[in-house]
């Protein structure tokens, strides 16, 4: 495998990592293992949550970069590109053989619509039932995280960012916990609003910015510790300004 190769594969392999939400560190390690399989013992990796970069320094440097956008967790596929990864270092394949699996990868199917609406529905209420609902809170806080789903699928396709979905779905959600409680439906709005809500929350950014933290990767930490807090205000602007002009 040439240089050129070598790093076109590197960097494909670290966009998706990165996308479907692998802590940085990882990519950086998983990158470096890589590249010491063919010889390369000293590339040199910057791997960040909106891009990466690496230099393979042969006899002529070659230096190869991309950018990341639109994250996705999707742990089934992270699994197979660490599985994928093992077997380069172990086999060192060449470079059809390592962009015919990335390939296939990419192309393993999701869980159906069906059962994401299913999975908002449980966690909507679930969270409700948590925060003290009643029966009728918890059957319309199911139906609130569904709405959720229905309105992040929309935002997604005209790639709305994180911060721009929190608001738009927690306003949403808000007018419509107001509404319901307008009409004597249920005796309050909050904890309807709380439980649905729950499905926004950044839990999983959370939790890779401080593994990043403890690992030294501080940029790459801040950068998205920042943009979980961004989300999470974007879920008090929402709902806050939704429940406030209800209100009025």
């Amino acid at each position: 495998m040439t240089d050129v190769q070598l790093a076109q594969v590197c960097t494909t392999i670290a966009k998706y990592m990165t996308l479907y939400g692998a802590e940085i560190h990882r990519v950086e390690d998983t990158i470096k293992r890589i590249c010491a399989a063919y010889s390369k013992h000293n590339a040199q990796i910057y791997a960040t949550p909106a891009n990466f970069i690496i230099t393979i320094k042969g006899d002529m440097p070659v230096t190869d970069t991309v950018m990341v956008g639109g994250r996705q967790t999707n742990l089934d596929r992270l699994g197979r590109l660490n599985d994928l990864s093992r077997w380069i270092c172990l086999r060192r394949p060449e470079h059809m053989a390592i962009l015919k699996k990335l390939n296939e990868i990419n192309k393993r199917p999701v869980y159906p619509q069906a059962v994401m609406y299913a999975a908002y529905f449980i966690v909507g209420g679930a969270f409700t039932f948590f925060y003290g609902g009643n029966i009728t809170e918890v059957i319309f806080g199911s139906l609130l995280a569904v709405v959720i789903r229905f309105m992040s699928e929309r935002l997604k396709a005209v790639k709305a960012s994180a911060f721009l979905n929190a608001v738009v779905c927690s306003a949403v959600i808000s007018f419509l916990a107001v509404a319901i409680k307008s009409v004597d439906f249920v005796s309050g709005f909050d904890k309807m609003i709380i439980g649905a809500s729950m499905t926004l929350v950044p839990g999983i950014q959370i939790t890779n910015c401080m593994r990043d933290f403890i690992s030294g990767d501080f940029y790459s930490g801040i950068y998205t510790l920042t943009e979980a807090l961004l989300t999470a205000a974007g879920l008090a602007v929402g709902a806050g300004a939704a429940v406030a002009a209800s209100l009025i």
